[in-house]
């Protein structure tokens, strides 16, 4: 494998969750105690594995993990040292191929003779997703999921990309935990 399939498949991941005007939400489970909740650890050490090229390597897990753990740390949580934590932390990835268009539609002639045209642009695109997920330690139920979806832009930059997804996952965490 070459530098160049990873660091495409980050560039892709990074702005599948950090470009052009993020859909960012969350939802919760309202009989949760998050008062309770001191101490974090990922669900597990390394992510799972989706199948794409694009989603599956240590640069994407790197980048999401430093951001979520960020933003956990911000907020007063830590990790785990006795690796019994009070809640679970997981993230899950998306990339899907998207079409998007638009037509125009002109009249060519004069008033008595003449006929309409119409011109298509359809562009094809990639969707990004990326789900968080914190899970009760003791129940081992869902109780919080942020959401981010957003189209991929394959031409940022590293540092671009870093501060983009730090950006969303920010985002994210701002309404973690609920009030």
């Amino acid at each position: 494998m070459t530098w160049v399939q990873p660091l495409c498949a980050f560039l892709l991941v990074a702005s599948a969750v950090a470009c052009s005007s993020p859909k960012v939400g969350y939802d919760y489970d309202s009989s949760a105690n998050f008062t309770a909740y001191h101490t974090y650890d990922w669900v597990a050490d390394k992510q799972e594995v989706t199948g794409d090229k694009r989603l599956d390597n240590s640069l994407v897990d790197g980048r999401i993990r430093t951001a979520i753990g960020t933003q956990l740390r911000l907020k007063g949580y830590t990790t785990s040292l006795n690796k019994r934590p009070d809640f679970y932390v997981a993230y899950h990835l998306g990339v899907k191929d998207m079409m998007k268009g638009s037509s125009t539609q002109d009249y060519i002639g004069d008033r008595a003779h003449g006929t309409f045209t119409t011109t298509s642009d359809i562009q094809p695109y990639k969707e990004g997703t990326l789900l968080i997920d914190i899970v009760d330690a003791a129940s081992q139920q869902l109780v919080w999921r942020g959401s981010a979806l957003a189209e991929v832009d394959p031409g940022m930059n590293p540092e671009e990309r870093n501060e983009l997804i730090s950006t969303i996952v920010h985002a994210m965490f701002a309404h973690f935990p609920p009030q």
